[in-house]
């Protein structure tokens, strides 16, 4: 059975000790744990040669920016001008900086991944009452999925959850930068526009439920389709392309096939409703993450006709289910209760290190016979 290199051996079996370490030695987060699991992940993101689901198209890219883009095809871009570059515009410039440098691909894979892996990790330690289990969600398997697969949708998800910071302070201003930065990475950022507003909404643990139930009900109805008109007219125009093309992808504008994701996104939503309460009197800021979560699952539901919706656009608000609430409520809850969520987990982080080894990992290239790093 193919297993992930030993690497990622590595990464899993320091952040299994390192949580445990954290929740139940010395009860408090340990800024090192993050520390060293972000170094091993830059090394082991940063410097791969030929592994990810995207690689190929990136790669290729690189040089075709360098033949066919100049900087003023950038600029237009940036400033939302008439353009014929389809890439946003950040991820071609960081690309057109490093060729013309003379440097090689991989320092491109390695600036995305120090952005991304520095932004995110500090929004996690800051944010979460164990960062060691939180890196444990962000691990297995978002980080082999975003930054070591879709890179420029993990950048844009970084800088949208770095604009977490910007809510929590209700600074607009600095938040509205963050968005424009993350749509310089990836178009779907701007579906993250509405968490600033969101944030503010009262809920509890039956109007989560409801919330819930209507998404997945209405989800066959694929009301998203009437919108497309509507967005068009607000969101500049290849914004507003991106979005009816991936309504119309063949490939992957079908429903989401009914299996594991689900119970596992089942088992998600009855923790996240048990313990609201607790969250809510232990965790500053938790009914903000609850609620950019509870949209996230509610986005998923609703747009379960159209994988491709439902995978790609509550990425950034399903980063606030998994990191945040989750191991906050490790925290909220004492003694027996957080042993067992915490065993919980933990089946569920070694379950899926063998079962995506054995599949997605293994063909994406970071299984122990297929991945390549630069450095070694």
């Amino acid at each position: 059975m193919p297993i992930l290199h030993p690497v990622f051996s590595v990464i899993f079996l320091f952040l299994v000790v390192a949580s445990y370490w954290e929740i139940f030695r010395l009860e408090k987060k340990q800024s090192i744990f993050t520390w060293i699991a972000g170094i091993l992940v830059v090394v082991a993101v940063g410097f791969r040669i030929n592994v990810g689901a995207d690689y190929p198209v990136y790669k290729l890219l690189f040089s075709g920016f360098a033949i066919y883009t100049d900087y003023g095809d950038v600029l237009d871009k940036a400033l939302f001008r008439p353009n014929t570059e389809e890439i946003e515009w950040i991820f071609v410039l960081i690309n057109k900086i490093i060729f013309d440098f003379g440097m090689p691909f991989y320092m491109v894979t390695f600036v995305m991944a120090l952005i991304t892996v520095t932004l995110k990790f500090t929004a996690i330690y800051k944010n979460s009452a164990f960062p060691a289990l939180s890196l444990l969600f962000y691990f297995m398997p978002i980080m082999f999925f975003e930054d070591a697969g879709q890179m420029r949708q993990g950048l844009g998800i970084a800088v949208c959850v770095a604009s977490f910071k910007f809510i929590k302070e209700r600074n607009l201003p600095m938040f509205l930068l963050c968005m424009y930065i993350a749509l310089g990475f990836h178009k779907t950022s701007i579906v993250f526009l509405p968490a600033y507003w969101l944030v503010k909404i009262p809920m509890n643990s039956k109007r989560i439920f409801w919330v819930l139930i209507i998404a997945l009900l209405t989800s066959p109805l694929e009301l998203y389709r009437l919108g497309g008109e509507f967005f068009g007219s607000l969101t500049p125009q290849d914004i507003s392309g991106a979005y009816t093309g991936y309504l119309d992808d063949r490939y992957y504008g079908t429903q989401v096939e009914t299996g594991l994701n689900d119970l596992v996104k089942l088992f998600f939503i009855v923790i996240l409703i048990k313990y609201d309460k607790e969250g809510c009197e232990e965790v500053w800021w938790y009914e903000y993450m609850r609620n950019l979560a509870v949209f996230g699952l509610a986005m998923f539901y609703f747009f379960r006709s159209n994988e491709i919706f439902a995978v790609r656009l509550p990425g950034a608000y399903m980063f606030f289910l998994t990191m945040f609430c989750l191991s906050n409520l490790v925290y909220a809850v004492k003694d027996r209760t957080r042993q067992i969520l915490y065993l919980g987990f933990l089946a569920y982080f070694i379950a899926m290190f063998f079962y995506f080894g054995s599949g997605n990992g293994h063909r994406g290239g970071f299984t122990s016979e297929r991945y390549q790093n630069a450095l070694w």
